[in-house]
């Protein structure tokens, strides 16, 4: 009991729900039939003998029932006079076509699934001058049955309106008294006495003002509750592409850049801002080596000499010059940053080929910071600065062992002072020949 209420309930449910689709359909099919039983002679299979007339009413997607009317006419290839059979019938239908998930390889092809029942009869030309016994209980030249349908139809959607089908359905009639050609022994005692089966093809034309029909809506496999879910998690995918990407192109992620329209070609920090470059030092107010000669006249800026601001041979100053000629110059850094700005890359480059191409000396590398500050800051700073030039050139193929790292902080700063200028040129990394 328990079982055929569960069955009840599912069943109300699916007759209950409303949805927005057309439920009504007619159609009309015509064909053949075949394997009839009991008969003493067979029917021309290749003739359109059998005709059906229906109208179906989908209580949802899924369930339905057609009305059916059809008409049989057993042709005998020897010539024995032909039967004609006419039934009336009323068959549940199934719409496997959302029940199989048929959608999930084409949207156009379907399958429906009838069964049931109704009254049928037969009478032969020989033996009836027609249809008009028919109705009246009793023997007599019109034999009339319960009959038995079941069936399979595959469905082809021409449009929302229209669809084409082929249907293979099979008939048992319950008590039948007399063969299909009104000429076999009579059949005797209850039950399934006959049966055929017919073969044909037709179209279902679509009833209503919805735009489709409920042959071809289909139910989701899953409940609201996970679409609703799937549709978050889509939203957070699409926020979470956004915020991972780089609309300005500077190289740092939407999520955390803090200017969000970096022009092209710009150098920018961590956080996406802009790095303002160091304005350029006046060469005729700065003495770089301090040799008396300022660096707009000083044909060696960067070292100590006598001669036009260079030095005299095998001086510590012509180990600098021997530097600078090679392309070989400080690395500077912004206020209060180890940060390694890429446009140094080249010089660092050049350190790696001339110890390369010098495999007997060894390089000398200090960090530097400006006077602003305490010593700890300084002292930290100038270490980072020293160690970001060192990894890079150790991972560029340099030698550790061949390089002298030292930092001062703020002890050896190159010029007197705390100008812009003086303070950008002391803070930096620079190089030198260990003799």
């Amino acid at each position: 009991m328990k079982q055929f209420s569960f069955a009840l309930a599912i069943l109300v449910s699916f007759i209950g729900s409303a949805q927005d689709y057309n439920k009504w359909s007619v159609g009309f099919n015509l064909g053949g039939h075949d394997g009839l039983s009991k008969t003493n002679h067979t029917t021309r299979v290749s003739q359109f003998t059998h005709y059906e007339l229906n109208a179906r009413r989908m209580f949802n997607n899924r369930v339905g029932l057609k009305f059916d009317a059809g008409f049989d006419h057993f042709n005998f290839k020897d010539g024995h006079p032909a039967t004609n059979a006419l039934r009336f019938s009323i068959q549940p239908t199934i719409n496997l076509t959302d029940i199989l998930h048929m959608n999930d390889y084409s949207s156009r092809w379907g399958m429906m699934l009838h069964f049931g029942g109704g009254y049928a009869a037969m009478w032969n030309k020989t033996l009836a001058t027609g249809p008009k016994l028919l109705f009246k209980a009793g023997d007599g030249s019109v034999d009339e049955i319960l009959q038995g349908i079941i069936g399979l139809t595959p469905q082809f959607k021409v449009n929302e309106r229209l669809s084409i089908n082929g249907d293979i359905s099979f008939m048992g009639n319950i008590r039948q008294s007399r063969g299909f050609d009104f000429e076999a022994t009579p059949i005797q005692g209850g039950g399934f006495s006959g049966y055929y089966a017919s073969a044909t093809i037709g179209f279902s034309y679509y009833i209503g003002k919805a735009k489709t029909h409920a042959d071809w809506t289909y139910t989701p496999r899953l409940n609201q509750a996970d679409l609703d879910r799937i549709a978050n998690l889509e939203k957070q995918a699409a926020e979470a592409v956004t915020k991972l990407g780089d609309d300005d192109n500077d190289g740092v992620i939407n999520a955390v850049d803090q200017e969000v329209n970096t022009q092209a070609g710009n150098i920018v920090d961590v956080t996406g801002k802009t790095i303002e470059p160091t304005p350029a030092p006046d060469l005729m107010k700065i003495d770089t080596d301090g040799d008396g000669f300022v660096d707009g006249k000083d044909e060696c800026p960067t070292v100590k000499g006598t001669q036009n601001g260079c030095p005299e041979d095998n001086s510590p100053e012509k180990d600098a010059k021997a530097l600078i000629d090679y392309g070989i110059y400080d690395i500077m850094f912004v206020l209060g940053s180890y940060y390694l700005n890429p446009t140094y890359n080249g010089i660092l480059d050049k350190v790696v080929a001339y110890m390369a191409a010098n495999p007997n000396q060894k390089i000398a590398i200090s960090g530097h910071a400006d006077i602003t500050g305490g010593d700890a800051v300084n002292n930290k700073l100038s270490e980072a600065r020293v160690n970001i030039v060192v990894d890079y050139l150790v991972k560029k193929g340099a030698d550790k062992s061949r390089l002298a790292i030292s930092y001062k902080g703020k002890k050896e700063t190159k010029y007197a002072g705390n100008t812009l200028e003086i303070d950008a040129a002391n803070r930096r990394v620079q190089f030198s020949i260990v003799r």
